[in-house]
Formats: structure tokens, sequence, C-alpha cells
């Protein structure tokens, strides 16, 4: 004698196969879960600086500050810095850097290192056009802390025919702080000043 095993739906074992593949599509979604949130942990602390908790500042971004190269030449500076995963020359960031005053607007890009796992200390390297009878943004060293950036500027101020007289170099690095500004204020500012 033989017995009917077909189900309700005339399919062996279907109502069994629908809730293992759900199962299985759940434990699925889970372990991806597991593993962007193991992603987020990791990052927010092996990159604070970068991936801040929420509520916290963060290095990344926007910033605005004015350097004084003279009591009568002083520009605004703008930077957006941003943390790079795939920079090939061992930098923790890159970004843009605007400098604007004295009848010169310039641009350019930079990279720069973080030296703490915090970012609480920094270097930055600009690459802006050399100008010649001007001074020129060699390096930026930054202290950070919050929503205020503590810079000090390595300047070369190049002659009229692009030579460099150690007596027209500045004595000490321009010291000046920048603030936290949004992407509007990045883009908008060199028209302002």
């Amino acid at each position: 004698m033989t017995t009917n095993t077909t189900e309700s739906h005339g399919i062996r074992g279907g109502a069994g196969r629908r809730v293992r593949h759900r199962r299985r599509g759940l434990t699925t979604i889970a372990v991806l879960a597991a593993m962007a949130g193991a992603l987020l942990v990791a990052r927010t602390t092996l990159i604070p600086w970068a991936y801040p908790l929420p509520g916290q500042p963060r290095l990344t971004g926007y910033w605005e500050g004015r350097i004084a190269y003279s009591d009568t030449d002083s520009r605004q500076i703008l930077l957006q810095m941003r943390y790079d995963e795939n920079c090939s020359m061992a930098c923790d960031m890159t970004g843009r850097i605007k400098v604007c005053g004295a009848g010169r607007n310039t641009k350019g890009d930079l990279a720069g290192d973080v030296h703490n796992w915090r970012g609480t200390r920094f270097t930055l390297n600009p690459y802006l056009p050399r100008s010649k009878g001007d001074v020129n943004i060699e390096k930026l060293d930054g202290d950070w802390s919050g929503d205020v950036v503590r810079m000090r500027a390595k300047v070369e101020f190049l002659d009229a025919d692009g030579s460099w007289e150690s007596s027209r170099q500045p004595s000490a690095p321009p010291a000046f702080e920048m603030r936290h500004i949004n992407e509007g204020a990045f883009d908008a500012g060199c028209a302002r000043g």
C-alpha cells in the first residue's frame, strides 16, 4: 500500500521549501547587515577624524581662514579635505585649496597625512601654481580640535623674475585659525573677497 505525501498545494514539500528560502534570505540579509555594521564600527574606531560618532566633529569637510603675510597683506584660505583610502602615495587626505586676496585668486589640489589616529595633528601639501613676485604656500601644518584648526604655513616669496632671496623670506611661519564652513561657502569663497 502506498501513501500520498503530496501536500495541499500539490507539490511535495512546497511549503517547507518556501520556509527554507525565506530563512535563507533573512540569514543573508542579517549577514550583510552585520558586515556593514562591522565596517562602520571599524571606520569609527580606526579613522575617527574622517568617520566620527554621531554628533562629534570631523576633520574632513570644508574650512575657511585668513592668513596674514604682513600688516597690509591678508588672504582668505579655503580648504576641502576628504579621506582618501585609495591614495597611492601613502597620504590620508586629498582635496582642494583656494587662496584669495591681494588681487590674486589661486586654486589647486592638496594631499596630506595625519600624524596620529585621532587626526589632531596633520600636514597638507598644496599644489598651487607658483606666483612670481608673490608669496607662495609650500606646506601647511595643522592642529585640530573640534571646530577649529590652528595652522602654520611654510611660505616662500619669489621675486618678479622667479628668483629666491633669503633676505625676503618670512622670519617665522604665519599662523592662523580655520573654521568649518559648508560647500556653498567654499564654492563662493573667492567671489566674496
